[in-house]
């Protein structure tokens, strides 16, 4: 069964379990640039980071059976982990990290992330909506290992 985007967001617990992929990811990030510039600071962003995942998974562990999302957790793997929590976090993540490089006047790395962002979007949520689970996970895959490789780039 598959669930609209809308379904999917108006879910609280939902945004929560998104936020702490998001939160995990950025910190990730921050811990790696940190750790590329030879400093030790790296090991606390990727403690933090680590903390969020931990969060995640114990939250994503204790949900409600009798709720959308446990319904989801009950036969979830790792391409519908990637394809309804990791892929709107790292669109969140495209988008957002090219709004604030597009505020501070780096106009063209932050067209990069916001067209890798809302490409990944039309992807998923528009034209590769009935594609199956796996395809949706690859693809997600892939613009995760793009915006890690933009990201540590353009430090």
């Amino acid at each position: 069964m598959e669930y609209t985007i809308q379904q999917v967001f108006s879910n609280g617990s939902y945004l929560l379990l998104a936020g702490l992929v998001a939160a995990a990811l950025f910190f990730a990030m921050a811990g790696l640039r940190e750790l590329q510039s030879i400093a030790l600071e790296g090991l606390l962003y990727l403690a933090l980071a680590f903390f969020f995942i931990i969060v995640h998974l114990y939250l994503l562990s204790n949900l409600p059976p009798g709720g959308i999302l446990g319904l989801l957790v009950a036969k979830m793997n790792l391409w519908t982990w990637l394809t309804l929590l990791y892929a709107p976090s790292l669109i969140l993540m495209f988008i957002v990290m090219g709004c604030f490089a597009f505020a501070t006047e780096k106009y063209s790395p932050g067209l990069v992330r916001i067209f890798f962002g809302l490409t990944l979007l039309c992807y998923l949520y528009m034209v590769g909506s009935s594609w199956p689970a796996d395809v949706k996970g690859i693809l997600t895959l892939i613009y995760g290992l793009i915006w890690f490789n933009l990201e540590l780039r353009t430090v």
